[in-house]
């Protein structure tokens, strides 16, 4: 059916270009609103009688930091010593500037053990090296291992496990020297999602039960996966490959204000992610039942649609 928005020809469409520097208010204390916006609907007032939903494209401004205050350290043990916490500068890095900074943390915590550290580039792995000091092999722990019953294994929600090539729980070096086990990942996911808490929980998208970082499954506050196709200091803009499928809105009525925020990959390490200062930008589309209006026309009724693009209201304090 031509013109029917994926859905059939009774519904109105509004559009909502939504820019997070342009929010009324943020949606959590401590917050930036740049991070997590709240926008209050312009125009007419609240829309009611709300059908469907759907994120359009996105803006996104690759600000974020890979490794970040949270996700930043994991303990090392020389021989059977005490663990020392090593703890990485916060910011975003290359393999090669990692490598860097993997050896100054590690020789800055490790008692007088000196590792040096480089990138084998075609492994896409480091190799950690004993170059001095006491001891003859180290053991880097990141949280607990698989394989125990009842217990999670690490996710590296809370490490920087998954960017520099490690497996949950220790890994121990042989004579002195150890390779990551796995390929490294320094630029960190390669998705991140849009997120809605007052919107989200209503829209049927889902992720399976082992993403237990982000609610195991359970519906929301997910509304669009957006692939990351640039390097830090770029912009990440996406458009949705297919925006005849819409998500069936029928739980709220009626819709006054909408807040977005993003989250990096299946790490819950920045809930928002934060963008240091930086805005994104969403494109929302919305479809309500449509106003019918009746024009005699040659003693025929016609159906009229109306289609309107609205921005959010800003508050002025």
């Amino acid at each position: 059916m031509s013109g029917d928005y994926g859905l059939s020809d009774n519904f109105e469409y509004f559009e909502f270009s939504l820019d997070s520097l342009d929010a009324s208010y943020s949606n959590q204390a401590g917050t930036a609103s740049t991070d997590w916006p709240v926008f209050e609907v312009a125009g007419k007032g609240p829309l009611k009688d709300i059908v469907a939903v759907k994120i359009l494209d996105a803006q996104i401004p690759f600000s974020w930091y890979v490794i970040n205050s949270v996700n930043r350290s994991f303990l090392m043990r020389v021989d059977a010593g005490v663990d020392f916490t090593v703890t990485l500068t916060v910011g975003n890095y290359t393999a090669a500037s990692m490598a860097v900074e993997l050896q100054t943390a590690i020789n800055a915590a490790a008692g007088g053990t000196t590792l040096n550290v480089t990138y084998v580039t075609g492994r896409q792995k480091f190799l950690f090296t004993k170059t001095g000091g006491p001891g003859t092999n180290y053991t880097f722990t990141f949280g607990a291992p698989e394989g125990i019953p009842g217990v999670q294994p690490n996710s590296g929600n809370t490490n920087p496990r998954l960017w520099i090539g490690f497996t949950p729980g220790s890994t121990t070096s042989v004579a002195g020297v150890m390779e990551s086990p796995n390929c490294v990942l320094v630029s960190g996911p390669g998705y991140l999602y849009v997120n809605s808490t007052r919107i989200g929980s209503d829209v049927d998208m889902y992720l399976p039960q082992g993403a237990f970082n982000l609610g195991g499954g359970k519906a929301g506050p997910f509304m669009a996966k957006i692939a990351i196709d640039t390097n830090p200091g770029g912009m990440v803009t996406w458009v949705d490959s297919d925006p005849q499928k819409w998500f069936k809105f029928d739980q709220l009525q009626s819709l006054n204000n909408f807040d977005f925020f993003l989250s990096l990959g299946n790490t819950t390490s920045e809930f928002p992610l934060k963008l240091n200062g930086l805005g994104f930008s969403l494109k929302l589309g919305v479809l309500k039942l449509q106003r019918m209006s009746l024009d005699v026309v040659d003693s025929t009724q016609q159906n009229g649609r109306i289609a309107r693009r609205e921005g959010p209201k800003r508050l002025r304090k």
